[in-house]
């Protein structure tokens, strides 16, 4: 099976200059040339540890126009109760070790947000405009709550 990188570098309609792969834990500042208006962060800044995670925030800053915008989500501490994982590391991410019904065998780190106060200090950068959460439909509840937080907000 093809990677991506390589689906967009067959992709004639693909301009490649426009496409980057951002390395995990390393800087990404230096990948664009323009200024950004809007920022999308769906459930994947909660993979980056306490510290990464502010230094990611700061490059989206420094990358974001004046009055862009910035729509991101965070895992709810709630959902802790679905996996199977180990205490707290030191660095801020939970050791998940997959799920009770074996949906999800692999594993992965995630740091979760405890409550909106969380929410609001982590996005501090950013002037809210509106902090939430939402449940996806779970119609078997079978692994327990996927609560996710919600910050929209702007530079």
């Amino acid at each position: 099976m093809p990677s991506l990188k390589q689906i967009w570098h067959n992709d004639p309609l693909i301009c490649q200059e426009d496409f980057h792969i951002i390395e995990p834990n390393s800087s990404f500042s230096h990948l664009f040339s323009q200024k950004m208006d809007f920022i999308f962060a769906n459930q994947s800044l909660y993979y980056l540890t306490k510290n990464d995670f502010n230094t990611t925030l700061k490059e989206l800053y420094d990358l974001c126009n004046d009055g862009a915008i910035i729509f991101a989500t965070m895992m709810a501490s709630e959902c802790y109760d679905m996996y199977q994982k180990s205490k707290p590391l030191s660095n801020g991410l939970t050791h998940i070790q997959g799920t009770p019904t074996g949906r999800m065998s692999e594993n992965s780190y995630i740091r979760f947000t405890d409550d909106i106060e969380q929410l609001k200090d982590d996005f501090k950068l950013f002037e809210p405009l509106y902090w939430g959460d939402y449940t996806p439909i779970n119609l078997y509840n079978f692994e327990g709550s996927s609560r996710h937080f919600i910050f929209i907000g702007k530079k």
